[in-house]
């Protein structure tokens, strides 16, 4: 059982880690690959909820329009391989003001927060292989975390 979990642990924390330097460089057409065409997301912070895959492509897109540094802390990566919780820190430096998220140009904001992903296997996809699951549904709450 131990083997198991170590395993599982590793996917997990492996597969995040090739989503996190994504969502760092702002490259949206890679995040969008490790989701799911049917996708469901809602970003409780930010007020952005119930978008399918366009508007989640739009919110990324408006989120690195609007900021001009984002840096994100992994904090723990725990479930199964169909569904996970990350848990994170965001550090974001607005580019330009955004009263929706809270954004004052040049200014940082830090929320500490989870993202609830459900994950689907890639039809014909290999359970083991990273690259072969998507983001089906996604959730993600946040607060202030200070500096």
């Amino acid at each position: 059982m131990a083997t198991q979990q170590t395993s599982l642990n590793k996917f997990l924390w492996e597969r995040q880690a090739r989503l996190t330097p994504l969502f760092e460089k702002g490259d949206v057409d890679a995040i969008l690959h490790f989701y799911h065409a049917d996708l469901e997301f809602s970003d409780y912070a930010w007020h952005a909820t119930n978008l399918n895959l366009s508007g989640f492509e739009k919110f990324l897109r408006s989120t690195y329009d609007t900021s001009s540094s984002l840096k994100m802390e992994t904090h723990g990566v725990h479930g199964t391989k169909a569904f996970s919780v990350w848990e994170w820190t965001l550090r974001v430096v607005a580019g330009e003001d955004d009263p929706i998220r809270g954004l004052v140009k040049g200014k940082e904001i830090v929320l500490r927060g989870c993202s609830l992903h459900h994950w689907r296997l890639r039809e014909g996809g290999d359970e083991d292989a990273l690259a072969d699951w998507r983001i089906v549904r996604e959730a993600d709450y946040a607060c202030g975390g200070g500096h």
